[in-house]
């Protein structure tokens, strides 16, 4: 068993909405269809605001590089983060070019040592909503269960 990560552009509403579906399974299936997450494994907030520090060229730092933490219940497993208007537009900034050294970095993170090949996907999806939001005027979201 891992941590399931989905990322997803939506309103606050439509946040919580995903964030209880599996409360009301027919409401989740709605919410899941409407917003179309990206659906990958073993990524928290920690590895995302490590990538944040990477994109800028900056040490990780706790004071800076946070997720919005959304309260989504007490007797959950789950949890639901925002990320900052700021770090969705420098995802969407990050070009083809620069990407190659982005995921290198990434993958050496002792968070995730990995190929970065296996981070390629992750950070597309990561990419493509953050266009999205930025385009609706929404925001990205990850939600994370264990």
């Amino acid at each position: 068993m891992g941590i399931l990560s989905d990322f997803f552009a939506a309103n606050p509403t439509e946040a919580l909405r995903y964030a209880n579906r599996i409360e009301e399974p027919d409401e989740g299936d709605e919410i899941e269809e409407l917003l179309d997450p990206a659906q990958h494994k073993r990524f928290t907030d920690i590895e995302i605001t490590t990538l944040w520090a990477i994109m800028e060229g900056k040490e990780w730092d706790v004071d800076r590089h946070t997720l919005e933490y959304i309260e989504i219940g007490e007797d959950s497993d789950a949890w639901l983060n925002r990320f900052p208007d700021e770090l969705t537009i420098l995802l969407t900034r990050l070009d083809s070019g620069s990407l190659g050294p982005v995921l290198e970095k990434w993958a050496k993170t002792e968070e995730l040592a990995c190929d970065p090949a296996e981070l390629h996907p992750v950070v597309e999806d990561l990419r493509r909503l953050a266009n999205e939001a930025v385009a609706k005027k929404k925001s990205v979201y990850l939600w994370g269960c264990l």
